[in-house]
């Protein structure tokens, strides 16, 4: 009996060890982090415990075998050890570009940097209208302050046209950049009149009086005219004052600038007034010029919504050469006028440029738009010339051109 007994306790601490040994080498999953698997755990005594799943990439040195039929963990599978292997950094071109587009750092707002730009601009020329016809009561002598108006007076005067403007920019460093750009202008005008004989005549305003005959009280005219200009803009730009602050939600950026300006402007109009014959008036102003330009731009940015607003003011001092001729030619008479006229000027020109803009995420597009205003002062317009021929005094055109009117561009920097 005690034998049996000895026998009895032996194998229950056989047990109890055996027991214990396994107990100890099955060790409860981590708790489970999100977008894991859940695993099931198979344990060292075969049973299939649900304690929890193991976080596959939490630990990148082990895998779960998977179904290839089904893509999904293989039920009660242990984990296998896979060796940890680099993934090759991608070698090819989109990899690379997608790389510079998505992941360079993104650097502070006020660096110069390298990029292009283009720009559209619906502007409209103002003070360059010419009156050209005036509805008056009778045929009186043809001198210029005789008649007395009964209508409203004709003119051509222009409209907002669509133009553009492209350019671009290389940076030195993050202070220094050199910036050009082509500005494209073109606008013009048509207009047309007619009178009741009846009623009374249409007198010329643009014809010489002491060139005129009776043709050139009309009952019918019209007129066209036109203006356009080229800029050429080369620029130094240089940072004046630039910082990121308000704990980075804003960003401020001045920079001067200091170039030259490449300018043509030409402007060129021509008037029929019909009656028994046609009498015809045709001028062309040209403007042919360059000078240095100086200016200020500044940025003030929220870096946490993207939005920001900028100024820009630069004044151009231009040296150059209008060149004006002026030809009256009547169906039946040929040519009864013929005048031209050339002079060496300095011509300023103030633009300034406000508004408001987008930047992109990364820093790459930016979108803008704003109100633009360019003054052209000493200038000569075709009214101006036309009243000089009038009058035989050349001395006093100078007078002042002015362009206004929306500017959009969009930006892509380096």
């Amino acid at each position: 009996m005690a034998r049996l007994l000895n026998i009895f306790w032996l194998a229950q601490l056989l047990a109890c060890v055996i027991t214990s040994s396994a107990l100890a080498q099955f060790t409860a999953p981590q708790n489970m982090s999100y977008g894991s698997q859940q695993v099931l755990q198979v344990a060292p005594d075969g049973a299939v415990h649900l304690d929890g799943p193991y976080s596959a990439y939490s630990n990148p040195t082990y895998t779960v075998p998977t179904n290839p039929m089904m893509a999904q963990p293989m039920m009660g599978q242990p984990m296998v050890a896979q060796p940890m292997v680099a993934q090759p950094a991608s070698t090819t071109a989109s990899g690379q570009f997608a790389d510079w587009l998505y992941n360079e750092p993104v650097p502070p707002q006020y660096l110069h940097r390298s990029g292009m730009f283009g720009e559209l601009l619906y502007m409209r020329a103002r003070n360059a209208e010419v009156a050209y016809a005036l509805p008056i009561d009778g045929p009186v002598a043809p001198v210029l302050g005789n008649e007395i108006p009964i209508g409203p007076t004709a003119i051509v005067d222009f409209e907002y046209k669509p133009n553009f403007r492209v350019g671009g920019a290389f940076a030195f460093n993050e202070e220094a950049s050199i910036a050009a750009q082509y500005t494209y202008f073109r606008s013009s005008t048509d207009s047309a009149v007619s009178i009741d004989p009846a009623v009374g005549v249409l007198r010329s305003l643009v014809t010489h009086p002491l060139g005129a005959n009776a043709a050139t009280d009309a009952t019918d005219a019209n007129a066209t005219a036109s203006i356009d200009y080229n800029l050429v803009d080369a620029d130094f730009r240089g940072l004046v004052m630039g910082c990121e602050s308000c704990e980075g939600k804003c960003a401020s950026v001045v920079n001067y600038l200091i170039g030259g300006r490449w300018a043509t402007m030409e402007q060129d109009f021509g008037a029929n007034f019909v009656a028994l014959g046609t009498t015809s008036v045709n001028t062309n102003v040209d403007f042919n010029g360059g000078g240095i330009r100086l200016g200020l731009e500044g940025e003030q940015h929220s870096t946490s919504t993207g939005l920001f607003a900028y100024g820009r003011g630069i004044a151009n001092l231009m040296v150059g050469e209008f060149d004006a001729t002026y030809t009256q030619a009547n169906t039946f008479a040929g040519t009864q006028v013929f005048s031209d006229w050339s002079a060496g000027r300095v011509v300023p020109v103030f633009d300034v440029e406000v508004g408001v803009g987008w930047v992109g995420p990364r820093r790459r597009m930016k979108y803008q738009v704003g109100y633009i205003v360019s003054t052209w002062f000493n200038a000569v317009t075709t009214q101006d010339f036309i009243q000089a021929v009038q009058t035989s005094d050349y001395s006093s055109q100078s007078d002042t051109i002015t362009f206004d009117g929306l500017t959009a561009r969009a930006t892509f920097e380096f």
